[in-house]
């Protein structure tokens, strides 16, 4: 009996289709290994599995890896102003077209005559004032009984200061509060240590309400100083010298212009108790008047 011998059998490609549909698979397989091998070399399968846990977990949020680009996140309600409805993106002007609702800032007043609104003292050497020092004692304290004359005689001698030093001057006030007492001479000292080279001391008076008007206490070194001021004072304001006095001027000696090592005198600025004095006192323009004759009388004193 004849035995039959098994052959095994060859892969063979015997015609031009299947070589050209083995050398296909082979390129496939090629190119699905190449990217797997990108992917896990670029890490793009740790981005995949974050993104599935992401969608499992129910946040739709992608989250951003270095190899990912940049992009600027739009926030839903912008802090900056953009003139259109919440939620419609504002258009962009062309170029030199001015934007509108952008109002263009008034221009800085630098003027400095207004005592009101005086600026800090001016470091410009060509001021009328400048390098100059001028002392202002706002006279009575919280010792006296005076208290509301006290606070204006104070709260004027300080507008006073901030004119003065709008000008140019350095101003020193011998008290800045109203209720410690401070006596003639701490006053004098306070005004001779700063070396003061001009001083004014500031009051309203208060007698019999029937009585009005101002005047001036000098010594009598300083009696020009004051006949020049109460003359000035008076011409500015409108206010009459008080009667009893010669040409509303008293020559008088006192603590502080005697010790306050430069000339001084003391103005009183009307009649406290005087309803008439007391009104135009507390009025601003008047005041404005009041600054700018003292200034002016300090400034001609200074100059020659």
């Amino acid at each position: 009996m004849k035995r039959i011998k098994t052959r095994r059998k060859h892969f063979r490609i015997t015609n031009p289709l299947g070589f050209s549909l083995f050398c296909a698979s082979v390129i496939l397989v090629v190119a699905l290994i190449a990217g797997v091998v990108f992917l896990a070399v670029g890490g793009y399968f740790g981005d995949a599995l974050k993104c599935i846990k992401a969608k499992l977990n129910g946040d739709d949020r992608i989250a951003p890896t270095e190899t990912v680009a940049e992009v600027s996140e739009t926030p839903e309600f912008s802090a900056e102003p953009t003139g259109t409805a919440q939620g419609t993106p504002a258009e962009t002007p062309e170029t030199g077209t001015p934007v509108p609702d952008t109002p263009t800032p008034p221009p800085i007043s630098t003027e400095t005559d207004d005592p009101e609104h005086s600026s800090k003292p001016s470091a410009d050497p060509n001021a009328p004032l400048y390098g100059y020092t001028i002392g202002i004692d706002p006279v009575r304290d919280g010792g006296s009984t005076y208290k509301a004359e006290c606070a204006y005689n104070l709260e004027f001698a300080q507008q006073l200061g901030d004119f003065l030093e709008s000008k140019g001057a350095t101003v020193v006030l011998t008290r800045d509060g109203n209720k410690k007492s401070v006596s003639n001479s701490t006053r004098a000292k306070t005004i001779k240590n700063a070396g003061c080279d001009i001083a004014i001391r500031l009051m309203c008076n208060e007698i019999a309400a029937k009585s009005s008007g101002c005047y001036v206490v000098a010594m009598k070194k300083n009696k020009d100083y004051g006949q020049s001021l109460i003359d000035t004072y008076a011409a500015a304001t409108g206010i009459r010298k008080q009667a009893g006095k010669s040409n509303g001027l008293q020559i008088k000696n006192d603590d502080v212009s005697k010790n306050c090592g430069c000339p001084c005198v003391w103005l009183v600025m009307g009649n406290w108790k005087n309803k008439g004095d007391r009104s135009i006192l507390e009025d601003d323009a008047y005041r404005d008047k009041m600054i700018r004759a003292i200034y002016e009388t300090i400034q001609d004193r200074l100059k020659n």
